[in-house]
């Protein structure tokens, strides 16, 4: 939200990372903010940016990208995001575009790609060196449609249901794990799928399904 709030931003980033550090870790996912609010909808900025404000959030994230590498070892991996200024693929792209890969890498949701009409095998494809992380989902099309036309937040997309256990929805999970197997390189994931409110019993089960079809998915795929 523009330069003058960086250190607002870095505070929370530096306290993460100085535990991820600690713990041995590699990675940080970072996520922009939201530009509206997740419970009432209501716009707290702009849902576009100026050429300003790209410049700023591109200068921001290489700022912080060195800082993390170069203080604490680790890579700062970007998460796009619903209802934030990146979640399509034009401003995946442009981010990808307009940063160091040195310092900033892609944390591919498939799931929130999915759900801001963006594609993870042409990501994949065209940008193979700045994949970094992965966030392995999938969205319910039908569902998505319904939020697509009452223009539903984030928060009211996934109580509606939004999030699917594979392989029932998109995108293909099979192909997006061939993908990124075929990129020759170790590259850690977190299998999501956002479920809440829920009962206490309900995610175990998904979850035991989830593991065993993904590890159908990949002949070098290892889940823990």
């Amino acid at each position: 939200r523009g330069a003058a709030q960086y250190e607002e931003a870095w505070e929370p980033a530096r306290k993460v990372a100085e535990l991820t550090a600690a713990m041995g870790g590699e990675h940080i996912v970072v996520i922009p903010a939201m530009w509206r609010d997740d419970v009432t909808g209501e716009a707290v900025e702009s849902g576009e940016l100026s050429q300003e404000q790209w410049n700023d959030l591109f200068a921001g994230h290489n700022r912080m990208g060195k800082v993390l590498l170069e203080d604490f070892g680790l890579k700062q991996q970007f998460h796009s995001h619903a209802d934030s200024h990146v979640g399509a693929q034009a401003d995946i792209e442009h981010l990808l575009a307009e940063t160091d890969p040195q310092y900033l890498n892609l944390c591919l949701d498939t799931g929130h790609a999915e759900y801001c009409g963006a594609s993870s095998l042409e990501l994949i494809k065209n940008y193979p060196d700045r994949i970094g992380y992965l966030h392995l989902k999938q969205i319910n099309p039908d569902v998505l449609r319904q939020v697509n036309e009452e223009n539903m937040t984030w928060a009211a997309a996934n109580l509606a249901g939004v999030m699917t256990e594979p392989p029932n929805g998109l995108p293909d999970l099979r192909a997006v794990i061939e993908a990124v197997e075929g990129l020759n390189r170790p590259i850690f994931g977190i299998v999501e799928q956002d479920m809440y409110p829920v009962a206490f019993d309900v995610p175990m089960p998904i979850a035991k399904r989830t593991r065993n079809y993904l590890l159908s998915c990949g002949s070098r795929t290892t889940v823990q």
